[in-house]
């Protein structure tokens, strides 16, 4: 019986790990970073909020100390998609604020609270700038008036006023003693009853008003200036009627004079004991009178002559 040897099998190395797979490896090169993305909004905070503010000051008007509410509305619209923190809203107020403004919160400003730094300076800010609810029924019973404004302006800030304090009815009375006449002559005829549709209708009638009284001021101010123009013609021509013989006489006015002070030095302002003092035929006639009334210097005025006899 013939034995075969029993050929043992080679002993192998293990295989190498099979590289992984291109996908597999951008898998979990982009499930790595979750740790530094957990960090982010904090770099934000810092970081980019301190931009965003900057870049947002640019758009937040000075603040407005007549309209405290208002100027907060227009803050909060432009900084709200910003994301700043209340440290930096806190900051970009106090850059928007006056000097005397600034006062009325420099507590908050040196000291602020450790938290809800933006609330409580728009909290002070609102209770020294608003006015009282007294302050704004007062206006609107006692400083409205329509002026240049539209009829729907005088609303808005007579609602502005009301507070939702006061019933559209109300309201609407009280609008409606500040239009013209002709303005209210109209809203009264018309079946309208909502008070927004009213001030556009008001509106609609005001400037349709206001053009027909420009065109007659307009043709009134040509016949003005026609009739301006007469009456400058007169005064003109009476002055010329009184200013000639004024002219004649100021003309004739030195000659006499110049005449009576060679032969008769006498003036009106003269005494008779004035020693230049003469009677008036000398006065009047000089060397050719034939009469002479004391008193009269003639003889003492005139020097001697050769011929005698008066």
């Amino acid at each position: 019986m013939n034995l075969q040897p029993v050929s043992t099998p080679a002993f192998a190395p293990p295989a190498p790990p099979a590289p992984p797979m291109p996908g597999a490896m951008a898998a979990h090169q982009q499930q790595a970073p979750p740790a530094q993305e957990a960090k982010v909004p904090e770099a934000r905070e810092d970081g980019e909020g301190a931009l965003a503010s900057i870049s947002v000051s640019s758009r937040v008007p000075d603040f407005w100390a007549d309209q405290p509410r208002l100027w907060f509305v227009q803050f909060e619209a432009v900084v709200d998609n910003q994301k700043l923190g209340d440290h930096a809203k806190q900051n970009l107020i106090v850059t928007k604020l006056s000097k005397s403004a600034i006062q009325q919160v420099s507590d908050l400003v040196i000291s602020p609270p450790a938290t809800n730094k933006y609330q409580a300076l728009k909290t002070r800010l609102l209770q020294v700038f608003e006015e009282s609810e007294t302050r704004q029924f007062q206006k609107l019973l006692d400083e409205m008036e329509l002026g240049n404004q539209k009829p729907s302006q005088l609303l808005r800030r007579m609602k502005d006023l009301a507070r939702n304090k006061i019933p559209d009815a109300t309201l609407q009375i009280m609008w409606n003693r500040h239009l013209p006449p002709a303005v209210q002559a109209v809203l009264a005829a018309t079946e309208v009853t909502d008070l927004d549709r009213l001030a556009e209708v008001a509106d609609k009638v005001t400037e349709a008003t206001r053009v027909t009284e420009i065109a007659a001021v307009t043709d009134c101010s040509g016949g003005n200036d026609l009739a301006s123009q007469l009456a400058k013609l007169r005064v003109e021509i009476a002055e010329l009627r009184r200013g000639r013989p004024a002219q004649r006489g100021a003309r004739t006015g030195p000659r006499s004079s110049s005449r009576q002070s060679k032969s008769r030095p006498r003036e009106g302002s003269m005494s008779r004991k004035d020693p230049r003092w003469l009677c008036f035929y000398h006065f009047r006639y000089g060397v050719k009178a034939s009469k002479c009334v004391e008193p009269c210097n003639w003889k003492k005025v005139t020097p001697p002559t050769p011929t005698s006899g008066n």
